[in-house]
């Protein structure tokens, strides 16, 4: 065989293998474009996740006014807390999590909400975290530190601020277990296995919340975050590994109409159901979906699946947060 012969046969070789590995992907990219046309027809991009090249894995979000958003998460191997600041313009801060020695905080940073002075930070373990808000919006700073912790009597797998409350709630599905007290038959039949508490603000304290839940709310298994929007509805963001993300919508009055009792500690809250009777809608979207935040009109949805995790995500557009607007409720 001649060197030209040669140098074609290692052409045709390599143009077989590149068609391999791409015919594949592009199956994929139509696939997952296919079978969530619905998301992809409501939702935009709304801007690109920092940090992924540097195996950061988002986790929460929160909206800050103005078109600035916080991201919170953690890095691949160390294990560390991750926070970004995105400002209007698509420009990025990251910010490290320490506590009072300086040492970088490792924890999953599952969720965050701002509130005034302080931020707070769902580190999982039954801890929610306090920073300093000041900190986080200077322009200048890289670095947070921890005021204090916030002893949950969940899982501390997200959180979010509503109606003068400090929400935090847990994740349950696979490894990830809850307590038995926690598997709660609803009053429509629902098996919910997880449990949001909910904690009074309140600025005289020195955290700015009472460490006391004042109510507890029953929510199904898979749940990563919770927000309210202008319509009156509650939405959790619901995702796992194996299986599309869901967004479900809560007629949040109704689910207040319906009411049991539940044991923190030694003593009894009031017990909401989110379930079938009060759900308004459910929006599938592609897998790995985390915490939502609904601002100004949208709902904004956090994905994880582009981080080095996973990295399939690259694919399909969720290395970007995306938006959209709710759908019509009609009450």
């Amino acid at each position: 065989m001649g060197a030209a012969e040669k140098k074609r046969l290692q052409h045709k070789r390599f143009h077989i293998l590149l068609a391999a590995i791409l015919i594949p992907l592009a199956l994929v990219m139509i696939w997952f474009r296919v079978h969530y046309r619905d998301f992809y027809e409501s939702a935009q991009p709304a801007f690109r996740i920092p940090g992924l090249a540097e195996s950061f894995v988002p986790q929460g979000i929160e909206a800050c006014g103005n078109r600035d958003f916080l991201l919170s998460g953690y890095i691949v191997g160390s294990g560390s807390a991750r926070l970004y600041y995105i400002g209007a313009d698509g420009s990025s801060r990251a910010i490290r999590v320490v506590d009072k020695k300086g040492t970088t905080l490792a924890s999953h940073s599952g969720g965050i909400c701002t509130n005034g002075p302080f931020t707070y930070l769902a580190g999982s373990g039954g801890k929610c975290y306090v920073l300093s808000s000041a900190e986080l919006f200077d322009p200048t700073s890289t670095q947070a530190t921890i005021l204090g912790i916030l002893q949950t009597e969940n899982a501390a797998s997200y959180c979010y601020l509503a109606e003068g409350r400090l929400f935090v709630g847990e994740y349950e599905f696979g490894r990830f277990k809850t307590p038995f007290s926690h598997h709660i038959t609803t009053p429509a039949g629902d098996k919910n296995t997880a449990v949001t508490l909910s904690y009074p603000l309140d600025g005289d304290l020195p955290f700015g919340v009472n460490p006391t839940p004042d109510a507890a709310w029953s929510t199904t298994e898979r749940i990563q975050g919770m927000t309210f929007t202008d319509d009156g509805r509650v939405v959790l963001s619901a995702s796992c590994y194996k299986a599309s993300s869901r967004l479900l919508l809560y007629d949040w009055q109704a689910v207040q109409e319906s009411q049991g009792i539940f044991w923190t500690g030694s003593a009894a809250v009031p017990l909401y159901y989110l379930d079938r009777s009060t759900c308004t809608d459910v929006i599938p979207m592609p897998p790995y979906s985390e915490e939502t935040v609904f601002e100004n009109g949208w709902l904004y949805v956090l994905f994880e699946s582009a981080s080095t995790r996973f990295q399939f995500g690259n694919l399909i557009g969720a290395q970007n947060v995306y938006r959209m607007a709710p759908p019509k409720w009609e009450k």
